[in-house]
């Protein structure tokens, strides 16, 4: 196989230079060209801009508050997306700064590039099993395929440009986290595959744990009780419209 034929980009604050060095030497050791996009930071965002991003009315009211955290990085996804419908190149990857290859991640990447492109977004890390659809061999023992329920997990993804348009201007004013989101195909119509066994996963050094995690808890404020319904009504109302809308599930390229 010849080299990569399309950049990457990795979401990184500023204030996180040991994550930034970290992923600069796993995509070096990867091969493959890379641009730095400098992550929205929540703390350089005032109260006005972290309410106009949220969606007061959402279509299914998420299960809690959405964290300053949270926001911010939903809106540094959409930053990258607006950077690739900006581009010349017809897909990029992206990820975050948190990511780590698993051996045969060049290779399976590299046969993404070069395969058909028959859909809007690849994931490549899948955090635990769903059911598969229209599997098909990727490379060695990779496999790429569909599923109607996607994993829970943004750290990296390819995306065509067309793709990458659609979602900077559909996404905002949002309700939900990034990972949450894109999880709706029925509202944002992308033809998602998964690559499987992933080829990254989330890296374990101490500065990449994972800064949302406390973010979320410390604006949690719902008592165990209220939390266990608003939780059950959300996960009721997201079967109910992934049943009701079966029939568009997309199974081939929408975008471009």
């Amino acid at each position: 196989m010849t080299g990569f034929s399309n950049l990457a980009y990795f979401i990184n604050l500023d204030r996180h230079p040991e994550r930034r060095e970290a992923s600069i030497r796993e995509l070096e050791a990867l091969g493959i060209g890379f641009t730095r996009i400098a992550g929205v930071d929540y703390r350089d965002l005032d109260p006005g801009a972290l309410r106009k991003a949220v969606d007061p009315s959402p279509k299914i009211p998420f299960k809690r508050v959405l964290s300053p955290g949270e926001i911010a990085c939903f809106l540094s996804h959409i930053k990258v997306w607006r950077e690739i419908a900006l581009g010349s190149a017809e897909m990029a990857w992206v990820f975050e700064d948190d990511v780590s290859f698993v051996a045969g991640a060049r290779e399976a990447m590299l046969a993404i590039e070069a395969r058909e492109r028959d859909w809007d977004m690849v994931r490549l890390f899948c955090s635990k099993p769903v059911p598969m659809e229209d599997v098909r061999p990727l490379y060695g023992r990779h496999s790429i395929a569909l599923a109607r329920k996607y994993p829970m997990s943004t750290i990296a993804y390819a995306i065509t440009k067309p793709a990458a348009e659609h979602l900077s201007r559909i996404m905002m004013p949002f309700s939900l986290p990034v990972d949450m989101a894109l999880k709706f195909w029925w509202v944002h119509g992308l033809c998602t595959r998964i690559v499987v066994p992933s080829i990254c996963v989330p890296r374990t050094d101490p500065f990449s744990a994972s800064t949302l995690d406390s973010d979320r808890e410390s604006h949690n404020r719902m008592s165990p009780a209220r939390r266990f319904i608003t939780n059950l009504r959300y996960q009721f109302d997201t079967v109910r419209m992934r049943e009701r809308h079966a029939a568009e599930f997309p199974r081939d390229r929408r975008f471009g």
